[in-house]
């Protein structure tokens, strides 16, 4: 198994320190769920826009992108109405919505499409 992750990520779990959050294990989950669970929305919680900023810049990186058939959407107040209101969106068939917001998206919205969760507990 240690062969289809980082060092950073093994290391990351053996010495896991609870108040610690690593952005690549969060990134390695979404590729996890992507590569063997089905159709449907992946929305993530994050404690606050800089995590929510990094952790897209990483999807990114790692190759999630709209060409890739994925589509990425922060959801943060910092955010444009507009931008806002595009994760009620569904996406074409054959990509995958990620959402990465903070956990006040938790009690305040419904996201229909939403299948998986992963929340980072903060």
């Amino acid at each position: 198994a240690s062969k289809n992750y980082s060092a950073q990520v093994i290391d990351f779990l053996y010495n896991q320190d609870s108040e610690e959050l690593s952005l690549e294990l969060v990134t390695e989950l979404i590729k996890y769920i992507d590569r063997t669970q089905g159709e449907g929305a992946i929305l993530v919680f994050l404690p606050g826009w800089d995590k929510i900023s990094t952790l897209n810049r990483m999807l990114t990186q790692e190759g999630l992108s709209e060409r890739a058939g994925y589509l990425v959407i922060p959801l943060h107040s910092m955010l444009s109405t507009v931008s806002q209101k595009s994760v009620f969106n569904r996406p074409p068939r054959g990509v995958r919505k990620i959402v990465i917001a903070t956990n006040i998206a938790e009690t305040s919205i419904t996201i229909d499409d939403v299948v998986y969760v992963v929340d980072c507990g903060r």
